[in-house]
């Protein structure tokens, strides 16, 4: 199969700010030589004196914008355990569309007092932070390149991925190489931070944001969700997060950790909408076997082939019959072995997918799983629209080593359907107690589940892996699953 790449780009633009301040000044009180006090807005140049720094409020305000109220959502948790669909967060961006120029519009950076920010530079990230608050000054007004330079510190992935992880729902999981298998994500999400405010205040003498500092963060985020099987935007929502922790204790990298958790609480928010949820669990998803026990497979009449035709004189047939098999995370091969609309596959293209778009002649129709099994790598499809052509012909005859044989399929991208690579059955192989054919036709990814004919034009198994070189070439060594252990596999009798 096919699979579609995870990305995470975070891209930044925009800020506005909190909540309305006194300024602050500092002025140094000190003694010299002859005893005299003297007060200065500046520290003494004489290194043997040792000032005072008092903090004058001068009661002026300062201009600044109040974070807004937000009631806490609590998400909805799973009730069907591994039943949801799998999201993945793959697109964040911020964008900003007031006037960049215009510095209030920004807001305002603080920092800590002189003395506050001695104690916060001793500071070391393995140290427990002050109980409370220290005290900050109004330093300026916050650029646009300093809400990027905050912003860009936080990873939006790691919050997301456990929200959903906490209450019950599955995110993006790493890719396996067993047989090609490889997980999928139903769900893609998009994140667009439409409006943003920061309130930053740490020392000036610290080198970066990974010190001891105090923030509060608000952030509005706007939400696409496209949904990777029918490839297509599905919902769109806005939900708001704030972090407002400015006037609480320092924490190290305090700028990351207060974006990081208003980004959760606006994920949150969204696992808080039903209409959401309803999405993650509108299809269960197969993990294991399984066996549709509603389904009556007894409409299935496996058509045998003629040994005395040729593969040549039934490509036309051959064609109709052949389908190809598109997942949330890509795509595979397959074939019809019954009228009413039964499709044969591998079980690691559907995966745990219990529903599947399947392209043939050109038109697209929902399929859904109607039995699998993981060990044998075999699944059974059922299409939603009768298929009244003929379907494959079965051949039950052993192969012969040496015999010419055709792979058909889809490899590498969907329009490439109906693929024909010819070689030979050049081995009979065990693999974890299981048969197999070796073959030299050509395999890529996206023939998995494809079916493989004889001399005559009929079925005698059904493409499942191939070993490539590091950059995906072949090395002319594939395997087939035999048809009749594909059809008991599934528990169809060959009549």
């Amino acid at each position: 199969m096919i699979k579609a790449m995870r990305y995470l780009l975070i891209a930044v633009v925009t800020v506005s700010f909190f909540a309305a301040q006194t300024a602050r000044a500092e002025v140094y009180k000190w003694v010299d030589e002859n005893g005299k006090v003297h007060f200065t807005d500046k520290p003494p140049r004489q290194p043997e004196v040792e000032p005072e720094v008092i903090e004058i409020t001068t009661g002026k305000p300062v201009s600044a914008a109040a974070f807004p109220s937000i009631a806490k959502l609590e998400p909805i948790k799973n009730s069907r355990s591994a039943d949801a669909k799998t999201v993945v967060l793959e697109h964040l961006s911020i964008e900003y569309q007031g006037n960049a120029n215009d510095a209030s519009t920004l807001g305002r950076t603080y920092r800590y007092t002189r003395e506050a920010g001695l104690k916060a530079a001793r500071l070391r990230q393995s140290d427990k932070a002050p109980p409370s608050a220290l005290p900050c000054i109004s330093e300026g007004n916050l650029t646009l390149n300093n809400a990027k330079y905050i912003i860009k510190q936080v990873d939006f992935g790691k919050p997301f991925d456990e929200v959903f992880e906490e209450n019950g729902y599955l995110v993006a999981a790493d890719k396996t190489f067993a047989l090609q298998e490889s997980a999928s994500n139903d769900l893609s999400l998009a994140a667009v931070v439409t409006d943003i405010r920061l309130s930053h205040c740490g020392s000036r003498s610290a080198p970066d944001l990974r010190s001891f500092t105090q923030n509060s963060t608000y952030l509005k985020i706007e939400w696409t969700v496209f949904d990777n099987l029918a490839r297509r935007v599905v919902f769109k929502t806005t939900t708001e997060g704030l972090d407002d922790s400015f006037k609480k204790s320092p924490r190290f990298n305090g700028a990351a950790i207060s974006a990081s958790l208003a980004f959760r609480q606006a994920t949150e928010h969204l696992l808080a909408q039903p209409e959401f949820v309803d999405l993650l669990l509108a299809s269960p998803a197969l993990d294991t076997g399984y066996m549709d026990d509603g389904v009556n497979l007894q409409d299935i009449d496996i058509v045998y082939g003629n040994p005395d035709t040729r593969f040549i004189s039934q490509t036309g047939a051959i064609e109709k019959a052949s389908v190809t098999i598109r997942t949330a995370g890509g795509h595979g091969s397959g074939f019809v072995i019954s009228a009413p609309g039964y499709v044969l596959t591998n079980h690691h293209v559907v995966a745990r997918n219990r529903e599947v778009i399947v392209i043939m002649d050109g038109r697209e129709q929902r399929a859904v799983v109607v039995r699998s099994n993981p060990g044998r790598d075999v699944a059974l499809l059922k299409l939603e629209q009768r298929f009244d052509a003929e379907p494959m012909h079965i051949d039950t005859n052993d192969v012969t080593l040496g015999e010419e044989i055709y792979v058909v399929g889809t490899p590498l991208d969907e329009r490439l359907n109906f693929s024909i690579s010819r070689g030979i059955i050049s081995a009979r192989r065990v693999l974890d107690e299981r048969s197999y054919y070796q073959t030299d036709a050509a395999v890529n990814p996206g023939n998995s589940g494809g079916p493989v004919f004889n001399s005559s034009g009929n079925v005698i198994g059904i493409t499942v892996a191939g070993l490539f070189t590091k950059d995906g070439g072949s090395r002319n060594i594939n395997y087939v699953i035999p048809i009749l252990d594909a059809l008991a596999a599934l528990n169809i009798a060959a009549k």
